[in-house]
């Protein structure tokens, strides 16, 4: 591949930044990591159709198990491989019967003549896979024969829980409004606050009230990480010797990390309900979003706005609000404050691409996206340069721990910085009452 030339202005970066293709250097960076594909469980008999960083791709399996990721059109006379047949030796075209193997390469030509040196000469792009924690992954770097050991998400390996997978909805717009809101912390006190949030009786034994909602009274730090990047907000409570912390983490480039609502007001409790995203980022202006949540007993399993009653946090069926609709209001969703799925989705949209802000105006509670931002710069800059990006730092079992803590620390306990803070490993994280018994059980 020819050599691209790393941004100079951050002009020049943002045109460059919500790229995801092969023939640009954002594309090119966005390759050396290992992105999901689909769940598991959606490789069955049949072919599946997906769209990869800008690549029409189709995913398999096969007979023996293993997975195939391969290129969409049949090189013959341009079919979809999407609707193809299985076949012991790989995924054949259901037009002419040609035949490819999870290499890409063609194993059969039944209508051409036994032998023809033709079957030696075609193939399709393929791409490795790996099948892990419920998860298809794939590698579309240029180092296929010796792909990176695939970092694991943390929350996938823990077997202390009941582990719940979403597939989430397909946004039309570029997976770097989900990332920057993510790094975005100071928009859940004003966006999920419009319509303020409830304390269900059950859990209101377990909450704080006391703590100071006010985001000038907070400490709002930002730290680049081993895994990627991190928030954490400090708040402050009627005991002085006692602090509320809320951490959001990004597992870059396409992973976010929390704990339950976030802390998103009034969430003010020590449960650590861990969830998470994976975005399948489908090209430069769609993605997809699958959730996933580590229920444990001791976790409080519902939420505390009126639209949020049960464990669902797609947009999918839940595409109105709960303030009134009026009967004036055209918008296309009216109605919308009140459900947090819907908020996000449409101040991200409302956004439109990176490259088509160039009048931003960035403040203090921006430092999250500038991070964010920063972070990209350099591996762009890395690549051009013929360096590898940012690496993802993984324990001795191919696990990345991201920082979720969510919790009160007295001011004795309380370290902020780039390490994490205690896991919610070993029972940690869960609601217990005055006898230690857990609730919610």
């Amino acid at each position: 591949m020819p050599a691209l030339k790393a941004p100079d202005t951050y002009e020049e970066f943002m045109a460059e930044y919500p790229r995801t293709t092969a023939d640009s250097l954002a594309g090119r960076m966005l390759r050396h990591y290992w992105h999901p594909v689909c769940f598991s469980q959606d490789l069955k008999d049949i072919p599946y159709g997906v769209r990869m960083l800008g690549e029409n791709l189709v995913a398999f399996r096969n007979v023996d198990g293993t997975i195939g990721l391969v290129g969409h059109s049949c090189p013959h006379r341009r079919a979809s491989l999407e609707y193809g047949q299985i076949r012991p030796e790989g995924l054949m075209c259901s037009y002419h019967g040609w035949t490819f193997n999870s290499a890409g390469r063609c194993v059969a030509m039944p209508l051409e003549p036994a032998n023809t040196p033709l079957m030696g000469k075609v193939s399709i792009p393929s791409y490795p896979t790996q099948e892990w924690g419920g998860v298809v992954w794939c590698y579309m770097g240029v180092d296929k024969e010796n792909p990176p050991p695939l970092p694991k998400i943390d929350m996938l390996s823990r077997d202390d829980g009941e582990l719940r997978m979403e597939r989430g909805d397909v946004r039309d717009y570029t997976y770097l409004n989900w990332l920057e809101n993510f790094a975005d912390n100071g928009h859940v006190h004003v966006l999920h606050t419009l319509v303020p949030g409830i304390i269900p009786d059950d859990i209101r034994p377990y909450i704080n009230t006391t703590v100071d909602a006010n985001w000038r009274n907070s400490q709002f730090s930002v730290f680049e990480t081993s895994f990627g990047m991190k928030t954490v907000l400090v708040q402050n409570t009627e005991d002085p010797k006692l602090k509320f912390v809320n951490t959001l983490s990004i597992v870059f480039p396409n992973c976010s990390r929390m704990s339950n609502n976030g802390g998103l007001p009034p969430d003010w409790s020590n449960d650590r309900r861990e969830t998470g995203g994976l975005l399948r980022i489908i090209d430069d202006d769609h993605f997809e979003v699958m959730r996933f949540s580590l229920f444990r007993q001791g976790n409080y399993r519902r939420g505390f706005r009126a639209s949020d009653p049960g464990l669902d946090r797609s947009v999918k069926d839940r595409l109105h609000g709960t303030v009134e609709k009026k009967d004036y209001d055209h918008r296309q969703y009216p109605g919308w404050e009140g459900s947090t799925a819907l908020e996000d989705l449409i101040m991200q949209k409302s956004q439109g691409s990176p490259l088509s802000r160039g009048k931003e105006l960035l403040g203090t509670s921006d430092a999250g996206v500038v991070r964010l931002r920063r972070i990209f710069r350099k591996c762009l800059e890395d690549v051009a340069a013929g360096n590898k990006p940012k690496a993802i730092a993984v324990d001795e079992n191919g696990v990345v721990e991201a920082d979720t803590f969510k919790g009160f620390v007295t001011v004795d306990e309380l370290k902020v910085g780039p390490e994490n803070m205690p896991s919610s490993r070993d029972g940690r994280g869960l609601l217990r009452d005055a006898t230690g018994k857990l609730a919610f059980a």
